[in-house]
């Protein structure tokens, strides 16, 4: 299929070699300018494609793990010009941060056409916008995670530390979810799914988006030990999933939110799954392993930092993620004490108001809706 890749960072590089790897024709799409990862995209410019360092072939998930085989994958085009990059594809996955949803939708979305599957991933709910500026039928979906765990190596480089074993899907409309799965299972094996395994509608697969609970709680609780190694150990930089994710603070919290967030799927008519099961399903093959003991094993691989609160994981899981999941509790009449308390706390620490700054059924323009016309709406 010829597949247009928005987003030259980790995960939208990664895919674009994962693509075109598995035959597809790729063009990849750069949309910010001069902010990041701009040395990166020139060298891809200059190869006419990108290498690869694929740990997951030789069983490696550690971010060290250097000896894995580079490989290389032409690309069809490399290009900052949107029009050219989507017009002719027959599916449009867009891997930016969920932040710049609105401002990219009103630059790219008069250029999406009939039928053509657009892909958001990670979502947030952020296909609403898209389909806003959009005057067209597109196929809308929204994935949780991305389909692999992969840095930027060096310019032109990714490497890729894990894949996922299956990656659920949600549509928008839900009504269009048989004709975007008949797509989606064409484009890597993680998405060939059982129509069962798909997600109800994008506020399922909001909610069950694991940065939501993993990210905003792990960094949090890593704030203090962030401080302590800047100012007494500045070489060093503690790891979020081994560290802060180990300690029994994590866990009361990331059980509170967890619990929050399956009332809020429960009043949507959603399976609330919860988050260890969630991960299991998404990551491994072998489905009657514990949760939680496959959980603490993926920390001996996980590579250090973040380095600093000011951070993705909080500047975009917080006002995008949870100031969402806290505003469908109060449209449903659920308390979401836990998640509150982590928006105020967050953003207290960063002098920023994510309440104003978030995503919520306001700023989406859905905030007026009753319960039953929001579940029509995204229907």
């Amino acid at each position: 299929m010829k597949i247009t890749i928005i987003g030259a960072g980790n995960a939208g590089s990664a895919c674009a070699f994962m693509a075109a790897e598995a035959g597809h024709i790729v063009t990849l799409l750069k949309t910010s300018n001069r902010i990041t990862h701009d040395d990166h995209f020139e060298t891809m410019v200059k190869n006419k494609g990108i290498y690869c360092i694929d740990n997951t072939k030789n069983g490696q998930f550690t971010d060290s793990a250097d000896d894995a085989e580079k490989s290389f994958q032409p690309l069809e085009l490399i290009t900052r010009d949107p029009e050219v990059a989507i017009t002719g594809a027959e599916v449009v996955m867009i891997f930016i941060q969920t932040t710049y949803h609105e401002a990219l939708a009103k630059r790219i979305a008069k250029y999406f056409v009939d039928d053509q599957l657009v892909m958001l991933i990670p979502g947030y709910a952020g296909s609403i916008f898209y389909r806003k500026y959009c005057d067209n039928s597109p196929i809308f979906a929204e994935g949780e995670s991305t389909p692999n765990d992969a840095r930027i190596d060096e310019p032109g480089t990714v490497k890729v530390l894990f894949k996922n074993a299956r990656n659920a899907l949600s549509f928008f409309p839900a009504i269009r979810g048989d004709e975007g799965m008949e797509i989606a299972s064409r484009l890597f094996p993680a998405y060939d799914l059982e129509k069962k395994n798909r997600r109800k509608h994008i506020f399922e697969s909001a909610l069950h988006n694991p940065n939501i609970i993993v990210h905003t709680v792990g960094l949090y609780v890593m704030y203090p030990m962030l401080e302590y190694c800047e100012k007494h150990h500045p070489d060093e930089v503690p790891y979020m999933y081994r560290d802060a994710l180990s300690t029994e603070l994590a866990w009361l919290m990331i059980d509170k939110l967890d619990a929050e967030k399956m009332a809020i799927l429960a009043a949507l008519g959603s399976e609330p799954i919860p988050y260890l099961d969630a991960c299991l399903y998404r990551n491994e093959q072998d489905q009657k392993q514990d949760a939680r003991e496959v959980f603490e094993s993926y920390k001996i691989s996980s590579p250090p930092g973040p380095y600093s609160f000011n951070n993705r994981y909080v500047t975009e899981d917080v006002p995008m993620g949870l100031v969402l999941m806290s505003s469908l509790g109060d449209k449903l009449n659920i308390k979401t004490p836990e998640c509150n308390r982590l928006i105020e706390m967050s953003g207290g620490i960063l002098s920023r108001d994510f309440y104003q700054e978030g995503r919520t059924l306001a700023s989406l323009g859905l905030g007026q809706l009753t319960k039953e016309q929001l579940l029509d709406y995204v229907n």
